[in-house]
């Protein structure tokens, strides 16, 4: 199973590289009118496009990612412009005599036809329906998120409506909302929505196209006037969500978070697809209802708020912005070969997202000196560098950051052996970019520094580093390993867990199964600065778990053993 996964993640280097969506989000020579036309030509009229997008261009799975990128250029382009597009965006008109039914469960409208080229057989289009019928099920039902609004019976009634038509260049699915009715007495900026779903689609490749495209429905209906990264993040976490076991998205690993960490999060094109870490990681810190609560807090504002609306969500389960990206740097690096030999603390699939990158690796020997190399970080941007402890044991090993001057730069430690592991970030000079964190090195395997670029700038984050090991500390911040104490290990009912707050503020105390599901709250809450002790109330099944100490810009973690 893994072999296979890790062939899957060596082809998709080769696949969805070049994309008709990517040139045209190149070329910076277009007109706004220019720009919002081919993204429409590149889902529904192909023909139109000047060659130099579409030869050997690879395909776009989704078709939704340029349709919504246009419809976001509606109040700039010229009204001929406005026009044409919504024409070709409107519903389709199917090659042959329509015909439609209603799903099982009264939600949807189907629209096919068995001849001309859109022609499918009526089993396909049933088959179609089935799992659409799921995923409104798993993510409205079961979810919770809000469903679609009615379209003013523009498909003949107000049910949601789903047409079954050929789509060129290897595109899968798309939704639209452009000239789609907007409900007048609606508080915020809800749309409805079509669905168009190709007519050769494979079993697997139906079921998550149609959960991807179905959350982008609910996404408009929450607000159409967000952008179009975090949109997809969340489809492609969602066609996880609803088909746990087809694991599309590692299609997508070589372009996303993990091997493009520098990239900016809300990076557009291929990287998007390949970001659907971000709100997993979300989900499995807070619960899935994380994510929706930041469309919900897009819900609440009209018009496009996506920073503040995760603002609010971090800082709802109380830790900033700030600090979660800061953590998304820490989970992204535990992977791979680094999930597997290390603790099960993150994802129960995350040994199959193979090696994040980093920027330099097993830096050796010690003294050490580097800079940004190839890619230094965009805004919100990071590079993971790490240095083997095997040799440098009974000492301190020191990093001296200097970063691009006037700009806002943090610096993430992690420290960590196959039992645990210790997280610590910190806040560079704002004038000179400059900061020096020393970690302990005695009985940990690896430290992994991590600049973050926090400044929202066009400019590249260039920076320089040195790294050097003493017996002692000579100055800076340290990382050190006294907050978490178990009290006994394997831990049973009535064990004690400490944790000591060094100053007055939010922690977060929990045991994480092996699968990385929070399974018990120890304490959550404002800790005042001194020593807590939680008693383990020995309410879990045998095995082993991961105790997780959360405060401030910090976290620890300790692998346990529990017994009845």
């Amino acid at each position: 199973m893994k072999i296979a996964l890790i062939i899957v993640l060596m082809l998709s280097l080769s696949v969805f590289a070049d994309t008709i969506y990517q040139r045209i989000e190149n070329d910076h020579d277009l007109t706004v009118d220019q720009r919002a036309r081919y993204l429409v030509y590149s889902v529904l009229d192909r023909s139109k496009l000047p060659v130099e997008y579409t030869v050997d261009a690879d395909f776009d799975r989704s078709g939704t990612p340029a349709l919504h990128e246009a419809t976001l250029l509606y109040d700039q382009i010229s009204n001929e412009t406005l026009e044409e597009i919504l024409t070709l965006a409107n519903r389709p008109n199917l090659s042959g005599s329509p015909v439609s039914f209603v799903s099982s469960d009264g939600n949807f409208r189907i629209h096919y036809t068995t001849t001309g080229t859109d022609a499918c057989t009526q089993t396909y289009a049933e088959n179609i329906s089935t799992q659409m019928v799921y995923s409104w099920l798993i993510e409205c039902d079961d979810m919770g998120y809000i469903t679609p609004p009615p379209d003013n019976n523009v498909g003949g009634d107000n049910l949601y409506d789903i047409y079954i038509a050929f789509l060129d260049g290897g595109t899968l699915g798309y939704t639209s909302s452009g000239g789609e009715y907007k409900p007048p007495d609606s508080t915020q900026s809800c749309s409805a929505s079509h669905i168009v779903m190709g007519s050769t689609l494979g079993a697997n490749h139906a079921k998550v196209t149609s959960s991807h495209e179905f959350q982008h429905a609910i996404q408009m209906s929450y607000d159409w006037e967000e952008p179009t990264w975090f949109m997809e993040n969340c489809a492609v976490w969602m066609e996880d969500r609803v088909y746990d076991d087809i694991n599309d998205y590692l299609l997508y690993y070589s372009y996303g978070a993990m091997r493009k960490p520098f990239m900016s999060i809300d990076s557009g094109s291929m990287y998007w697809y390949g970001a659907s870490y971000w709100p997993r990681m979300m989900g499995l810190m807070f619960g899935i209802d994380a994510v929706r609560e930041v469309w919900e807090n897009c819900y609440a504002t009209n018009g496009p708020n996506m920073w503040e609306a995760q603002e609010d969500m971090f800082e709802a389960h109380g830790i900033t912005f700030e600090n979660g990206f800061m953590l998304y740097g820490l989970w992204r690096y535990m992977v791979g070969p680094y999930w597997g030999s290390t603790f099960n603390l993150f994802d129960e699939e995350a040994d199959t997202w193979g090696m994040p990158w980093q920027e330099h690796y097993n830096t050796m020997p010690l003294p050490w000196s580097g800079d940004q190399a190839n890619y230094p970080p965009e805004t919100r941007g990071i590079a993971w560098i790490r240095v083997d402890l095997e040799d440098y044991q009974g000492g301190w090993v020191q990093i001296d950051f200097n970063g691009r001057d006037y700009f806002e730069w943090n610096l993430g430690a992690i420290i960590y052996n196959e039992n645990s592991f210790q997280f610590c970030w910190y806040d560079c000079d704002p004038t000179s970019g400059e900061k020096t964190v020393a970690v302990p090195t005695e009985g940990w395997d690896y430290a992994i520094f991590f600049p973050a670029f926090m400044t929202e700038t066009s400019l590249s984050g260039n920076y320089e580093v040195d790294i050097s090991f003493s017996t002692g500390i000579e100055e800076g911040e340290s990382l050190t390993s006294t907050y978490l104490t178990i009290g006994s290990n394997p831990m049973v009912a009535g064990s004690s867990v400490s944790f000591n707050a060094p100053f007055t503020g939010h922690a977060d105390l929990s045991v994480i199964d092996m699968a990385g599901r929070r399974v018990s709250t120890m304490f959550s809450g404002e800790a005042v600065e001194g020593l807590h002790t939680v008693e383990f109330q020995g309410d879990l099944a045998p095995g082993t778990y991961f105790v997780v100490l959360r405060h401030g810009n910090s976290v620890e973690t300790s692998r346990v053993s529990v017994l009845r």
